[in-house]
């Protein structure tokens, strides 16, 4: 019964962040699918030397810098000191896209490392606790539960501070970058910076709703396994 009550609670918590932070996927997918801005995206200079060119900016020339064809994912990699750029080449996007993991890796270096390791931590302490648990090892599960909440709290809480620093100075710096490399009209360029604002306002509370959905949902899957054991 415990269980129960607290998975509905949860899950009303998850209902209600969403609400309040109005997640709006299928506006920001729509936005994305800008023909116009897309093509005129596609004359710009490639992504590693977007990438090269931003980071000069930003007083970093050593961390390593790849494309992967294979993936849309874009991320920096602390451990390796690392950009890996996705197969973004088509969006309009991608020079904010480059610009926000040039920003990461010029982050706190200590709070960088703390937060790859930490990520780590949390996620096998989660598949621990459920094998544990789904053996009957692990007999107090509400003490367990709660550790996994407060993992989760602080897993969020330096996840989110260095995602939200880097969304909020992507912009600024995409938009340097493109006037001072003269890639477009000054009529363009305020066209793609109203769309990435616009983007933004949708994209920013939508990754922190990904974040904080994350960590309600191992919670949620957790206290379902508990349930389950619970029968047999």
């Amino acid at each position: 019964m415990e269980q129960i009550i607290t998975i509905i609670i949860a899950a009303f918590l998850l209902i209600l962040v969403k609400i309040i932070l109005g997640i709006k996927t299928k506006q920001l997918k729509q936005k994305i699918n800008n023909s116009k801005l897309n093509d005129l995206s596609n004359n710009m200079p490639e992504n590693i030397d977007i990438c090269k060119n931003i980071l000069k900016k930003l007083n970093n020339t050593k961390v390593k810098i790849e494309e992967d064809k294979n993936t849309k994912t874009s991320l920096y990699i602390a451990i390796t000191d690392k950009i890996s750029i996705g197969n973004i080449k088509d969006n309009f996007f991608r020079i904010q896209t480059i610009a926000h993991e040039c920003v990461h890796s010029v982050q706190n270096r200590r709070i960088l490392l703390f937060n790859f390791i930490f990520s780590n931590v949390y996620l096998i302490y989660f598949l621990l606790i459920c094998i544990l648990t789904i053996f009957k090892i692990i007999k107090n599960t509400s003490i367990v539960s709660i550790i996994l909440l407060l993992l989760g709290g602080i897993w969020y809480y330096i996840r989110d501070m260095l995602e939200q620093e880097a969304m909020h100075k992507a912009p600024f710096l995409a938009k340097e970058y493109i006037e001072e490399n003269n890639l477009c009209t000054k009529e363009e360029l305020n066209e793609i910076i109203n769309e990435y604002t616009s983007l933004n306002k949708i994209g920013i509370p939508l990754a922190q709703f990904s974040l904080f959905s994350s960590t309600i949902f191992k919670f949620i899957i957790y206290q379902i396994i508990v349930i389950i054991c619970s029968l047999f």
